[in-house]
């Protein structure tokens, strides 16, 4: 029948393990080895364009903005039923109303938080990419001028001296955040 039919088969004596032999490789030359990488000129347009960059940074600072306030809620966790009326202490209210009050102080917290954070990330996210097609360059300095911008754009309302010290809080913010996670 078939090719490997005229093949002797190799006797084991009786009470002997067979372990078969590993097949013969073609040689690997130097060039199969070289990691191939893409080049840089690649275009991906939900990394490159601002729009896309901006919207994930406004869905993830939203979604870490709740995590904060269900955290920070979690822990302050005033009731706010609790009274003292005339020198002595009010009776306590039950405990599935003050975990009612809790929890909607908790929910109240985090969306707001959510949005504050989703702003906040959504301006420095979308500063940074602009600023970084018109200079054309991917360094530091981005993260400096994007952290001035949205530092000075969250804290428009309070004046121009307010404007200047949430410019230099969030640039220094940048700075650090930079060095501490490394380039982006």
């Amino acid at each position: 029948g078939s090719a490997f039919s005229t093949m002797a088969e190799p006797q084991t004596p009786p009470g002997a393990i067979s372990v078969p032999l590993p097949l013969p490789r073609a040689p690997v030359t130097e060039r199969q080895l070289e990691v191939i990488e893409p080049p840089f000129d690649v275009y991906n347009p939900l990394s490159e364009a601002c729009v896309p960059r901006t919207i994930g940074g406004v869905a993830i600072g939203y979604i870490g903005g709740i995590g904060m306030g269900l955290v920070m809620g979690m822990i302050s966790a005033d009731p706010g039923l609790q009274h003292v009326a005339v020198g002595r202490e009010a009776p306590q209210a039950p405990m599935w109303d003050q975990m009612r009050v809790s929890w909607r102080q908790t929910g109240k917290r985090s969306v707001a938080m959510g949005k504050n954070l989703a702003v906040l990330s959504g301006v420095f996210s979308g500063s940074e990419c602009v600023i970084e097609k018109w200079r054309g360059k991917h360094d530091v300095m981005n993260q400096v001028l994007s952290g001035c911008f949205a530092g000075a754009a969250i804290s428009a309302k309070s004046g121009p001296l307010m404007m200047c010290g949430g410019c230099a809080g969030f640039a220094a913010f940048s700075v650090a955040a930079e060095a501490i996670m490394g380039p982006h």
